[in-house]
């Protein structure tokens, strides 16, 4: 039986048919996943213009500016950059380029201040301004490098800024002026005096009461010591109205000093009110929800450096922490009491403000 070597018509037909269709069949698939590719990249390209990681980088360059032209205390205007948030009103992308790998994007930036600052800008809370940004992915890959331009409307009224950290900074765990009575170990001045303990007369020799020049039992001779006999004692009437005892022992009370700062390094105000006499938990910066806001926030967590005991009941903590920006290189009286055989602060005095 012979072959013939050329296809018949009909052959050529079906031949054609099939490779049409085996076409067909590879771009089909990349039709359908072109437009997903197109939202995704779109997706990528609005992410840099907008996300909260954006708005806290270019808050930093808006501050960056600002620190080059501040001549009051940098510390201010740091810890203002730390208690201010950033964010963006219509964010857009405005352009791209490939080659480079750049976003260009604009928006309304809006930089909301803590309270309290508002004083250092005419009662106003938000500073804004229509500003032009761009972002490009690092050349190391750890995210993105943005540039900034429009803000001056901004930049000059941080520039200007005026305010000291203490009139809108959040306030730590430590005692403000007025809050409590000083620590224990230092309040002693404070309390009222009582009468000088009696003291037993040593009966005078015969004979020698006529020559003997009468005796001052109310002051002590000058010239002679005073023991603790003739010394007026003084007590603290706040821990007689608690029945508090004014002095932990030595191991217990540095145990619990040490407990209520690794509370506070770990965010935890729950654990550190714990630590906290009554009292002061209920509110303010004692209470438990605002020690885990201002601690649990921190960029570099509270590291305690050193507790030395200062007298019985009192001890001096060296630590430090950042909120960012604004450092805090600190130390503080602590002083504790006992309530039913369990140690607690009593009173927090900072030596230099936090």
């Amino acid at each position: 039986m012979r072959f013939s070597k050329s296809f018949s018509p009909a052959g050529a037909a079906i031949l054609a048919l099939a490779v049409g269709l085996g076409g067909c069949g590879k771009i089909e698939p990349n039709d359908r996943q072109e437009p997903g590719r197109i939202r995704a990249e779109a997706k990528r390209q609005q992410a840099r213009c907008a996300s909260s990681v954006a708005y806290d980088r270019l808050k930093g360059l808006l501050f960056d500016q600002a620190t080059a032209r501040y001549r009051g205390d940098r510390a201010n205007l740091d810890t203002l950059a730390d208690y201010s948030t950033a964010r963006m009103e219509n964010p857009v992308v405005d352009r791209r380029d490939a080659a480079l790998d750049i976003t260009g994007c604009k928006g309304r930036f809006i930089l909301d201040i803590p309270p309290g600052a508002e004083r250092a800008f005419a009662g106003e809370r938000r500073l804004q301004a229509d500003v032009s940004y761009t972002a490009q992915a690092a050349a190391d890959g750890n995210g993105f490098v943005y540039q900034l331009s429009g803000a001056e409307p901004i930049v000059s009224r941080l520039a200007a800024f005026n305010l000291t950290s203490g009139a809108f900074q959040p306030p730590p765990a430590i005692d403000q002026s007025g809050d409590t009575p000083a620590p224990v170990a230092l309040a002693q001045a404070d309390a009222p005096l009582l009468p000088p303990r009696p003291q037993a007369v040593p009966q005078a020799a015969p004979g020698a009461a006529d020559s003997a020049p009468p005796r001052d039992t109310q002051a002590p001779v000058r010239g002679r010591k005073t023991d603790d006999a003739d010394r007026p004692h003084r007590v603290d009437p706040t821990a007689q109205a608690s029945g508090d005892t004014p002095r932990p022992s030595g191991a217990s009370g540095e145990a619990t000093v040490r407990a209520f700062y690794a509370a506070l390094r770990a965010g935890d105000g729950n654990a550190a009110s714990a630590r906290i006499i009554s009292e002061k938990r209920a509110s303010g910066s004692f209470s438990p929800g605002a020690m885990t806001r201002f601690y649990g926030k921190l960029a570099e967590p509270v590291q305690v450096r050193e507790v030395v005991a200062v007298s019985p009941g009192a001890y001096r903590v060296s630590y430090s922490y950042a909120a960012g920006r604004s450092r805090c290189n600190g130390s503080a009286i602590v002083s504790l009491t006992n309530r039913g055989g369990s140690d607690l602060i009593r009173s927090i005095r900072a030596l230099n403000g936090c």
